[in-house]
């Protein structure tokens, strides 16, 4: 019988059928997500997401530095493990996701995605919707989340990004001339645009911040006066709603006193006195920008009157801003991505072929001075990180006003399509991976812009300051019993807890229990269900002050028990593994 026979259905499965296509959402995108399914490599199958630490890796410069991160690894088992140890911890994410152009750039399910591929934009939905979902969980409520896209996906990424965060969240859609020359082989128009998109996870908690002036918007403010610089405007109104009979309020006429240089609202009928009234140069009525009250509480310090013929015009000072609202389309010579990405990285790498398409360092720069300029300790996250830009332009941030702002990059090991080549060539495996966008572009751009490097003119660049941690995702079988899974998932969740509680410096290890410490926060990991080297736990965690939390291992779903730690005072108990797999119960099928 085919499923489309419905004369041949019994009356409950055709209730059945009717009451699932009632259920169908009425607008909104909808996709084959059964053809498109996400198949990851063969040693994620059936198994949970840890993170190993890559130890040669480690860039440290000093101790006051925030601890940025750098995760390897598909993005969507990182973006998982992230959902236990950053939960709602994220300011901003921004990332620049694949743009689907159909030219074999991006790869899903093992095989380049092209032109001809009948699902090319279900599988891109499907590969986004995934990770979109994730990242919305790791924002904080006044969060936002910036994605980078052009024209290939940006109807269905508008119509996904409503669906996930809500129309009402969304800031805004910015176009950034990133390419001002225009793309050549373009058939029909040469593109020289791209867009971001602004949401945020609750519009109503949401700050932005205005972008810094440009010199040559400085420039205009040329007048100084006690106060601050400022230019002069025209009190006069032009242009809309600048006519008596669209603002009759505000028509009147505005006495100035010669002599006093002094200004009145109220009729003066001295010599000294002349009447102003706001006539444009064909002597039609206009109206002025403030009202009387305005006016007068103003007229001290933020008018100018000037001789103009035989008769006077009016100014109000306009002073200099601290910043200017950002508009929606970015047009400045900052944002072209050849000259300030692809010629930055072969600054730093003598290599212009290293990565295709870098993003600005401006464009993330401009990105991050709305989103999180007055946050200096916001916490910031690029979960498609490819060359490290936003990592970079953290970096820059912190350097310029003293922040501590900390990055988290997600990127994976792709070999660029060099994959047959590297491994005809009898590389092994080790050898070959170093070739991977991660190891080879991300990690030593960050180490570069960190620790400082030689240009390819020679030149000697200054290091930015920072410290970072490199791990890797690693996985642990489900092909095991309950119990066993716990045990495995603790003895290997270790970098995730350092992860979690933002400590790193390990100082006691013994075979039961490690001791970390950052500043004065403590965190103890104890690994056995044998309790017998607890009361050795706590012996060194009374010896050490500051804020002690420990992660106990414990096979009951429900917790710790409690009789088992009578006297650990100041001491935070969080009972491990059932957190981390409450998370990914959520996220993972089996």
């Amino acid at each position: 019988m085919s499923k489309d026979n419905y004369k041949d259905l019994s009356k409950e499965e055709l209730i059945e059928k009717i009451e699932k296509i009632e259920s169908r959402k009425k607008y909104g995108l909808i996709w084959d997500e059964e053809k498109t399914k996400e198949k990851f490599e063969k040693d994620a199958e059936n198994a949970l997401p840890v993170l190993k630490e890559v130890k040669g890796k480690e860039i440290k410069t000093d101790n006051e530095s925030p601890t940025n991160i750098l995760i390897e690894g598909d993005n969507y088992h990182s973006l998982s493990v992230l959902n236990f140890t950053h939960q709602e911890q994220v300011d901003v994410i921004y990332a620049d996701p694949p743009y689907n152009t159909g030219n074999k750039s991006w790869k899903y399910n093992n095989d380049y995605v092209d032109s001809e591929d009948s699902f090319r934009h279900s599988k891109w939905l499907s590969f986004m919707s995934k990770r979109l979902k994730l990242s919305k969980k790791l924002l904080k409520e006044d969060g936002i989340i910036v994605i980078t896209i052009d024209d290939y996906e940006i109807g269905t990424l508008r119509l996904l990004m409503d669906e996930i965060f809500g129309e009402q969240n969304r800031l805004g859609l910015i176009t950034i001339v990133h390419n001002p020359r225009g793309r050549s082989d373009d058939k029909f128009f040469a593109t020289s645009h791209e867009y971001a998109l602004f949401y945020a996870k609750n519009a109503e908690k949401v700050k932005t911040n205005k972008l810094p002036l440009t010199e040559e918007q400085l420039e205009n403010f040329n007048l100084k006066d006690e106060i601050s610089n400022y230019r002069l405007l025209p009190l006069k109104r032009t242009g809309s709603n600048s006519t008596p009979n669209e603002r009759p309020n505000l028509f009147y006429p505005i006495y100035y006193n010669k002599k006093t240089e002094r200004i009145s609202i109220d009729e003066q009928k001295s010599k000294d006195w002349t009447t102003i009234f706001p006539y444009d140069s064909n002597n039609e009525k206009r109206v002025w920008r403030w009202g009387k009250e305005t006016l007068m509480e103003r007229s001290e310090t933020e008018i100018v009157v000037k001789k103009n013929g035989n008769g006077y015009n009016i100014f109000a000072k306009d002073r200099v801003k601290e910043g200017r609202k950002p508009k929606t389309v970015w047009v400045e010579s900052k944002y072209d991505a050849s000259s300030h990405g692809t010629m930055l990285l072969k600054k730093m790498f003598k290599d212009s072929n290293i990565f295709n398409y870098p993003k600005s360092i401006w464009a993330v720069i401009d990105t991050l001075y709305i989103t999180c300029f007055e946050n200096k300790e916001a916490v910031i996250l690029d979960f498609m990180a490819g060359s490290g830009t936003t990592g970079h332009a953290v970096l820059e941030l912190n350097k310029k006003d003293n922040g501590k702002r900390k990055f988290i990059l997600c990127t994976n090991n792709e070999l660029n399509g060099l994959e047959k080549k590297l491994r005809e060539s009898g590389l092994k495996e080790k050898e070959i991976q170093s070739y991977g966008i991660c190891q080879s572009v991300t990690h030593p751009r960050i180490k570069k812009a960190i620790e400082g490097y030689i240009d390819s003119k020679g030149a000697k660049i200054k290091g930015l300051g920072g410290n970072l941690k490199y791990y890797k995702t690693a996985f642990v079988k489900n092909s095991i019993s309950r119990d066993e899974m716990k045990i495995k998932i603790t003895e290997q969740c270790t970098e995730m807890l350092c992860l979690r509680e933002g400590i790193f410096e390990e100082i006691k290890s013994l075979k039961g229990y490690k001791i970390f410490k950052q500043n004065d926060k403590i965190m103890a990991v104890y690994y056995s269900l044998e309790k017998d080297k607890l009361d050795s736990l706590k012996k060194s965690l009374d010896k050490i002050g500051g804020e002690k939390i420990l992660y106990c291992f414990t096979l009951d779903y429900l917790g710790l028990d409690k009789s088992d730690f009578v006297g650990w005072d100041n001491v935070v108990l969080e009972p491990i593994p059932q957190k981390i797999l409450d998370v990914y119960k959520d996220i993972y099928e089996y």
